[in-house]
């Protein structure tokens, strides 16, 4: 019995022993899983900080991207204002402009009306040549800013007066001219010039009376134009040739030899026998001497008076340079002595003409058929 109580002792001190280990082992155990947990909780407690940081960096970044982009949009938007603001000032000038410039231009269409209203206003109701005033006052006028119809009746206003009072001009002019009153002839047909005649055949008579009478008041140098304007375009005219001589003189008188033989040459060419050779060649002959230096007077027809202008010879009869002179005796011919001459000789004398065809009757063509010869020139 001792010895199934000692094995029973011995079973039960190795299973206090065992359950003692046992519980020790758990301590260990417990220990160990305190120690890992403590750990673990560090760890956690470490993550949770880092985690912090991390999210507290990342919502600054996050701020500072938006801050970034907020103030990015912000000046793209403020530049896109500005660039609106901007084309719309400038559309506002524009249309500043184009109003300023339509009224401008509706100040300038009403004016022009204004002053179309009147200039036709003088035109029509305004006494006698006096309605030249409305022709002149329509120059002034910008007929651009008006309609058609408007200039279409200014125009027909303006022409149908210029026909008129041109017309009025041409014929008191051409009567003065008969009369020999050559100031007022010079103002009447200057005037009917300068309506811009649209006959020619009237512009070509008017052109050479202006001509002869301005040549006739020794205005030489105005005398110019009409004179070589009738020459040019007038060449089956019967007074061309007397306009040839006119012009001649009045290139001699102005100091222009060279135009003066180029005329009085063409003149000759053209008309080689004529009651106006004689003088054809004194011109010529000046030019001639005034172009090779010297000096002297145009022998046998016209003489240099003090004023260096050309007058008339002395009255005497002659016959047309066509046929032979033949001495009568109620107008005997007169013989001009010896000319000197710029190379010291002696020059051949030769009959002086002594009258020829007046002004008027030269100019108008009023020579009766086969008068055998010309009146008194007046200079």
């Amino acid at each position: 019995m001792g010895t199934d109580l000692e094995r029973e002792l011995a079973d039960i001190r190795r299973e206090v022993i065992e359950g003692r280990n046992l519980v020790i082992r758990n301590d260990n155990l417990l220990k160990t899983l305190h120690s890992e947990v403590k750990a673990f909780g560090a760890r956690q407690k470490d993550f949770e900080r880092r985690q912090k940081l991390s999210s507290a960096a990342a919502y600054a970044l996050f701020a500072l991207l938006a801050g970034t982009a907020a103030v990015l949009l912000s000046g793209a938007r403020a530049s896109a204002a500005n660039g609106e603001r901007d084309k719309a000032m400038a559309e506002l000038k524009t249309l500043t402009q184009a109003i300023e410039k339509e009224r401008g231009d509706q100040a300038a269409v009403a004016a022009a009306r204004r002053s179309a209203t009147e200039a036709y206003r003088m035109m029509t109701e305004l006494p006698g040549d006096r309605r030249l005033e409305g022709i002149t006052a329509l120059a002034k006028v910008d007929q651009s800013k008006l309609d058609p119809l408007e200039r279409q009746a200014l125009a027909d206003r303006s022409a149908a007066l210029r026909r008129e009072l041109g017309q009025t001009a041409f014929d008191r002019g051409k009567a003065a001219f008969r009369r020999n009153e050559f100031a007022a002839a010079t103002e009447d047909l200057s005037r009917f010039l300068a309506m811009q005649p649209t006959e020619p055949e009237q512009q070509l008579e008017a052109s050479f009376m202006l001509g002869n009478a301005l040549v006739q008041q020794r205005k030489y140098e105005p005398a110019i134009g009409p004179l070589k304007t009738f020459v040019e375009k007038d060449r089956r005219s019967k007074n061309r040739e007397w306009a040839m001589t006119l012009l001649a003189q009045a290139y001699e008188q102005t100091g222009k030899p060279e135009q003066a033989a180029a005329v009085a040459r063409e003149a000759l060419g053209m008309y080689p026998v004529s009651q106006f050779t004689p003088m054809l060649k004194a011109r010529l002959a000046t030019a001639k001497r005034a172009m090779s230096g010297g000096d002297g007077t145009d022998a046998g027809v016209t003489t240099t008076g003090p004023s260096g202008d050309a007058t008339p010879p002395t009255a005497a009869a002659v016959t047309p340079a066509a046929a032979p002179a033949q001495p009568t005796a109620a107008a005997p011919a007169t013989a001009v002595g010896p000319q000197a001459r710029p190379d010291g000789g002696t020059a051949a004398p030769r009959s002086r003409p002594a009258s020829f065809k007046t002004a008027t009757e030269s100019s108008a063509g009023l020579l009766p058929p086969g008068t055998p010869s010309a009146p008194a020139r007046q200079p």
